[in-house]
């Protein structure tokens, strides 16, 4: 078995997830999303942000995924892992084994101080 960090994705609710937010590993629902202002506030996203009319998916897209300067793919995956393993019994059935070591070299990455980490905005809430 490999302990590479497997891809989750985030869906929105509509038709095909029968209209519950979900996340998804290699195309199968692993979770749905019971509450997603618990699910946002893993990714950094604040109630402060909220009232400044800044929307959660906007949010995720300009401080994951827009800023092709840094590689904050890790830490996008991280988040999930930090809000999967804490919401979601199937996730601690398939990947609670792995957890750990994905937290170890995650925090041994943001001990060195890389690019990505340095110019995180979330980072002072960053768990692992």
């Amino acid at each position: 078995m490999s302990t590479g960090i497997p891809n989750f994705k985030y869906y929105p609710a509509n038709a095909s997830n029968n209209y519950a937010a979900c996340i998804k590993v290699e195309g199968k629902v692993i979770h749905r999303i019971a509450n997603l202002d618990e699910f946002y506030k893993t990714f950094g996203y604040t109630h402060e942000m909220s009232m400044a009319g800044v929307l959660p998916d906007e949010f995720i897209w300009s401080e994951y995924t827009n800023d092709t300067a840094l590689d904050l793919a890790g830490c996008f995956q991280m988040r999930f892992i930090e809000y999967l393993h804490q919401h979601s019994d199937t996730f601690r059935e398939l990947f609670g084994n792995l957890t750990n070591i994905w937290f170890a070299a995650h925090s041994e990455k943001k001990a060195t101080g890389g690019a990505p980490c340095a110019g995180c905005s979330v980072k002072s809430s960053c768990k692992s």
